[in-house]
């Protein structure tokens, strides 16, 4: 009986230390993680063991915790042990003499019952000299998703600061944003600085190209009277290093060819001077008389040339394009070659849209209705072409229709249409040509809006001082995020107001537009260039419909 009970002992005390699991049932857990002690303690100096400890709050993923481990500096032959919460790294190479070293265990440690992630991050120094570093750069990240994006600092003392390139060297600090985004870079050694906010996608705390979202900012340097540095800020955004080639090129009939391009170009870089054919036997061009996009997405363009000669080769070419990032097309992919087919042109002109029917769109007295065609047109006005009619009393209103681009007119009514009125369109196509002479069929296409009244939105308006007359201010709806922020120059005394903005809090953001492309720029990493500057008004504004704002007025920092 004895030998029995002895062997339930000692096989519970067995089932018992098989394993560490989270203890089962209980409320929803909501807490994130925590570190609750470390050895050696922070700031500690003549250190000369060769291990620390880490103990969590509670369990956690283990590979979520050994990856959100950083050593400045680097420690590359080390040993993780486990036990329970705890965690000891081992040193199995010597510590550097009289160096302060950071630990940071960065916030994407998540606990094992509901992988609820850090909420920020957690720094040890320690020194194995008779000092620790002081220094210190604490900021931010602008971003919509702003925590874990990793902060490298690299100090730029006695190098070439044009040789830095994050992406192959490892960095001399980092640490990680928290659930805010804001950031601590600590016990920095005297020096000046460069720092990069990069979203560290595969995990090598190293910057790839197109991959990494990443920002940039100012150089800054810590002494040793002066160890911190306040306020810095970073917007991240992914750099489009490629640019634009032409990707396809097709001749449809005749008189068409599609040209078609690897990205989205500047539509203000495109002109009829853009395009050049030629043929591959004897040089000659053939004459581009119109072009018209093809879609929305600015990658797909039609040319309207001279009649082709049948099977006949020729290179398409194109030159002073950009696309949106101001890249210029790529000079050894701005040119295909294509084949002339022999289709006559004899498909009429289609109306493929109506800017009014548009559900995504507002429109308001002022704007004006745009009819998109399948081809280039040859237009001359046509008093019957466009009919506008209220639907409250049926009355016609008077419009003119002019030529907006080769492929699409615009319909100017002879005064603003009414605020919170229907209103139809009716366009006869008969009145439709070609520039080969087609004809539409002789159909009547309606459109129906209603006019939005200016009087149910809000506005905002107020005076921003600083960047030197380059200020572009931001107004983004924080309450419905699904609508684009709005921009607009600030003019003279540096003024600006927005008009019809739908109700809600709004952010409001200055930034120096140094290239004057109207888009905040987050810089590049290599070759370097800060990102553009810019800050945020105090607080939100709360806009309302029927409710001017005035009065925000803040300044560049």
């Amino acid at each position: 009986m004895m030998i029995r009970s002895a062997f339930i002992v000692i096989v519970l005390f067995l089932a018992g230390c098989a394993g560490q699991r989270v203890p089962e049932g209980g409320p929803v857990d909501s807490v994130p993680p925590e570190i609750v002690s470390v050895y050696p303690p922070p700031g500690t100096v003549n250190f000369t063991g060769n291990s620390i400890l880490i103990e969590f709050s509670e369990y956690v993923d283990r590979r979520s915790a050994e990856e959100a481990l950083f050593f400045s500096p680097g420690i590359r032959d080390r040993e993780m042990d486990w036990s329970g919460t705890e965690l000891e790294i081992s040193f199995n190479e010597p510590l550097r003499q009289n160096t302060t070293y950071v630990i940071t265990i960065g916030t994407d440690v998540r606990d094992i019952r509901a992988s609820n992630r850090m909420a920020r991050s957690f720094t040890l120094s320690f020194s194995t000299g008779a000092t620790i570093d002081k220094g210190a750069i604490l900021g931010s990240v602008t971003d919509a998703k702003p925590d874990g994006v990793m902060i490298l600092a690299y100090r730029l003392n006695g190098i070439d600061p044009d040789t830095l390139r994050p992406q192959v060297t490892p960095p001399d600090y980092l640490t990680q944003t928290g659930t805010n985004g804001a950031f601590a870079l600590t016990n920095m050694a005297p020096g000046s600085y460069r720092s990069f906010a990069v979203r560290d996608e595969y995990r090598n705390l190293l910057y790839d190209p197109e991959t990494d979202a990443a920002g940039t900012t100012t150089d800054v340097t810590l002494t040793e009277s002066d160890t911190l540095r306040t306020g810095i800020r970073f917007i991240i955004a992914k750099e489009d290093t490629t640019p634009p080639r032409i990707s396809q090129v097709q001749a449809t009939d005749r008189y068409h060819v599609n040209v078609q391009f690897s990205e989205p170009l500047d539509s203000s870089s495109v002109s009829l001077r853009s395009f050049r054919i030629t043929d591959t036997l004897f040089q000659t061009v053939l004459p581009v008389r119109q072009f018209f996009l093809r879609s929305e997405d600015y990658r797909n363009y039609t040319l309207v040339t001279d009649s082709q000669r049948v099977d006949e080769r020729y290179v398409a070419s194109v030159t002073g394009v950009n696309d949106l990032t101001g890249l210029p097309i790529n000079s050894s992919a701005n040119a295909l070659q294509f084949t002339a087919v022999s289709l006559y042109d004899s498909v009429p002109p289609a109306l493929l849209a109506v800017s009014v029917s548009d559900p995504k769109r507002k429109f308001f007295p002022t704007d004006l209705p745009i009819l998109y065609f399948s081809d280039a047109l040859q237009w001359s006005a046509a008093d019957s072409f466009v009919t506008i009619v209220r639907l409250k009393d049926s009355s016609a209103v008077p419009a003119a229709v002019t030529l907006r681009t080769a492929s699409t007119l615009l319909v100017r009514p002879a005064a603003p249409l009414k605020a919170g009125e229907q209103y139809s369109l009716s366009a006869r196509m008969k009145w439709i040509r070609d520039l080969a002479g087609n004809s539409a069929k002789d159909t009547v296409l309606t459109a129906r809006w209603t006019v939005e009244d200016p009087e149910s939105y809000g506005s905002l308006e107020g005076t921003f001082t600083g960047y030197e007359g380059k200020a572009v201010i931001e107004a983004e709806n924080v309450t419905v995020r699904t609508n684009p922020p709005v921009r607009t120059r600030t003019a003279a005394g540096g003024k600006f107001v927005f008009t019809q903005l739908p109700e809600g809090k709004y952010a409001v953001k200055a930034f120096h537009d140094a290239n004057g492309n109207q888009q905040h720029d987050a810089g590049t990493v290599h070759p370097y260039k800060r990102g553009e500057r810019f800050t945020f008004y105090s607080d939100t504004v709360r806009v309302r419909a029927r409710w001017p704002v005035d009065g925000i007025t803040f300044a560049a920092p």
